[in-house]
């Protein structure tokens, strides 16, 4: 009986550390997806597209970016909107930053590292990327949380 009860606590456990590790591969890779997402529209702006002119350069990263300003009740629980002033800034200044970091380097960031952290905004999902700017390595971390159903920018080190 205690042989039945151990392997079945052993089965169990095994479940439940490989749907964990499920989980971890699957969050990686929808993380690093949205790093590659982000990182195409702070690149490629379609200058002929008229929303560009209407909304401005980066309207389309705004959705991928959280919300960070002083609305507690809004702070790190939602994305950036890209019809209010202040966060409109937020966002130009996040694709300026990676315009300046990974999307720099013309053969391409490299994500050399995915860990997370519980912190009290919630789980951050952290990528360790490096780039070369001006021909020399360096590296950034790009951290994002999860807000509903999908990851989102809220810090990049």
């Amino acid at each position: 009986m205690k042989l039945k009860y151990l392997l079945l606590l052993m089965i169990a456990f095994l479940a439940g550390f490989t749907s964990n590790a499920q989980v971890i591969k699957t969050d990686s890779a929808r993380v690093a997806k949205t790093l590659h997402e982000l990182l195409r529209i702070c690149r490629t702006v379609n200058f002929a597209d008229p929303n560009v002119t209407k909304l401005g350069t980066f309207y389309k990263a705004a959705p991928y970016i959280v919300y960070r300003g002083e609305d507690k009740s809004r702070a790190w629980k939602v994305m950036s909107d890209y019809t209010n002033a202040y966060e409109k800034k937020g966002v130009d200044d996040v694709c300026e930053r990676i315009n300046r970091t990974a999307n720099l380097d013309s053969s391409g960031y490299k994500i050399i590292h995915y860990r997370t952290e519980k912190e009290s905004e919630g789980t951050w999902h952290v990528l360790m990327v490096s780039y070369k700017k001006k021909g020399i390595e360096k590296s950034a971390a790009f951290a994002f949380l999860k807000i509903g159903n999908k990851f989102g920018l809220g810090d990049i080190d």
